[in-house]
């Protein structure tokens, strides 16, 4: 139940993350970004094209983060943050 907000499609001019799979939205990657009031909570998230896609396929149903799969071409990403990670 949306309460009030606003959504847009946008290209970051840095690093995000995908409040769906949790996987990094690159940058200068196109996304969507929504900021805005739902179910009395403040909202401020964005989500990989895919991600919205399926958030779409699914009638806007609540989601909570990584409930997603990280989509293909973002999996490599993901993978590679976690290496360097634990070699930190």
């Amino acid at each position: 139940m949306s309460d009030f907000g606003e959504g847009r499609w946008m290209v970051g001019n840095r690093r995000h993350r995908c409040a769906a799979c949790m996987g990094p939205i690159p940058l200068k990657e196109r996304h969507y970004h929504y900021r805005g009031m739902y179910g009395g909570d403040w909202q401020n998230w964005r989500m990989h094209v895919e991600c919205y896609e399926t958030y779409a396929q699914d009638n806007f149903e609540e989601f909570t983060g990584g409930d997603f799969p990280v989509p293909d071409r973002i999996a490599p990403l993901t993978a590679a943050a976690d290496t360097n990670r634990r070699k930190s």
